[in-house]
């Protein structure tokens, strides 16, 4: 007996989402690619201009601060542009200091080009993630950002191994040539792939200095739960994973290993991400969210306490666990306030992620005190306490309510 299969047809409208989830998913991966460089860079310029540590450390500070500040900014003004200015042009300030960077002649240039970087990586991740999200409307929302994050992580990964290569097969003095490729792609997304934005998606309020203020204080106080959630999140996350390697070689293994065990993490995470947006928009984003922050810490736990194969499959779950929550909670954010994705993104994902960097400097304060090990059990319980505080919250809601 034949069966009528009916096939979905992409309407016109959905073709050119699906085109610009690709244009700015690969522009994620690009400006990633280059905007990671800065740690494969500094040993460079310690070479050439004879930087000290505490001025390489400065360095790594300004791109840490820029995007913890400049990305709120980037945001609102982002929220008002029908055209993504900033999410198609801004990677080449990101490859400009990156190709730049390893010839500075001096200390006062390097800081600047570590400035043009982290502007460029600062204006792009909020508008990036705003028109993903109105790319994907609400049916697939948690599971186009995953996607579009997967790209950052990939770009992220290869970055180093990238600029090693590039350097030593064409040279430092060369490599500002990797611009013009970069400039054509940026030319060709902008021209053929990326649409306007759509008009219900762009706020109507204009961009004024005071305005600004009054915008995120009303922003914050729909997303602030959501905002903490994903620092407590990144702080693990971070908190564990720079001290990884270290971790490794005070068990006896080598740095080489420390670094195998951050590849096959930072795989996870991706993997993670992608399953945990996809399941998320098909059960729910709060519960599948609450669900992988809950579970994570068994894996986590259970792998800073053992060794071997054992040790290393549970880290690589734990964090995959982890990192299923960030697409989510990105989500969630857009849904409460879809006149403002980019800036909502900003916060939920790029100042959670600035402040928990600053909270690794704890981490590392406690770890010379107490020991290292020690520590990283304790943040790997950190988001325990999310599950603490939603289950409180869900008790004292059902008690008011009779």
């Amino acid at each position: 007996m034949p069966h009528n299969i009916e096939k979905h047809v992409m309407t016109s409208e959905e073709q050119s989402d699906r085109r610009s989830l690709f244009g700015f998913s690969f522009l994620h991966f690009m400006n990633d690619m280059h905007s990671t460089a800065l740690p494969t860079i500094i040993p460079m310029l310690v070479n050439s201009i004879s930087i000290s540590l505490s001025q390489a450390g400065l360095l790594n500070a300004i791109f840490g601060l820029t995007n913890l500040f400049g990305q709120p900014v980037a945001g609102y003004f982002a929220d008002r542009q029908k055209r993504p200015w900033l999410a198609v042009w801004a990677p080449m300030l990101s490859i400009a200091g990156a190709c730049l960077l390893p010839l500075a002649p001096n200390y006062s240039l390097a800081f600047l080009l570590v400035g043009l970087m982290s502007m460029g990586t600062a204006s792009f991740h909020p508008q990036g993630l705003g028109r993903t999200g109105s790319s994907a409307g609400s049916k697939d929302l948690a599971f186009f950002i995953s996607l579009f994050a997967a790209c950052g992580s990939f770009g992220s990964a290869v970055g180093p191994v990238y600029v090693v290569f590039m350097i030593s097969l064409i040279g430092k003095e060369t490599f500002p040539v990797v611009m013009i490729p970069g400039f054509i792609i940026c030319l060709y997304i902008w021209k053929k792939i990326v649409s306007d934005q759509k008009a219900e998606n762009i706020t109507k309020e204009k961009a004024e200095f005071r305005g600004f203020f009054t915008n995120m204080k009303d922003i914050m106080k729909k997303i602030f739960s959501l905002v903490v959630v994903a620092t407590i999140r990144d702080a693990t996350l971070q908190g564990i994973r720079i001290f990884l390697p270290m971790l490794v070689v005070l068990k006896g293994g080598s740095i080489a290993k420390g670094g195998m065990l951050l590849f096959a993490i930072t795989l996870a995470c991706t993997i993670g991400g992608i399953a945990g947006g996809k399941l998320a928009d098909s059960k729910g984003d709060e519960k599948v969210m609450l669900w992988t922050l809950a579970i994570s810490p068994i894996f986590l736990i259970t792998g800073l306490n053992t060794t071997g194969g054992l040790s290393i499959a549970a880290l690589i779950l734990g964090f995959a666990f982890l990192q299923a929550s960030t697409p989510i909670s990105t989500a969630i954010a857009q849904k409460k306030c879809p006149m403002s994705r980019s800036t909502v993104s900003s916060l939920a994902m790029g100042v959670s992620w600035g402040i928990a960097n600053l909270l690794t400097t704890p981490v590392g304060f406690s770890a010379d005190i107490f020991g290292l090990e020690k520590t990283l059990r304790i943040v790997a319980f950190l988001p325990w306490t999310v599950t603490a505080w939603y289950a409180a919250t869900m008790i004292l809601s059902r008690k008011f309510k009779k």
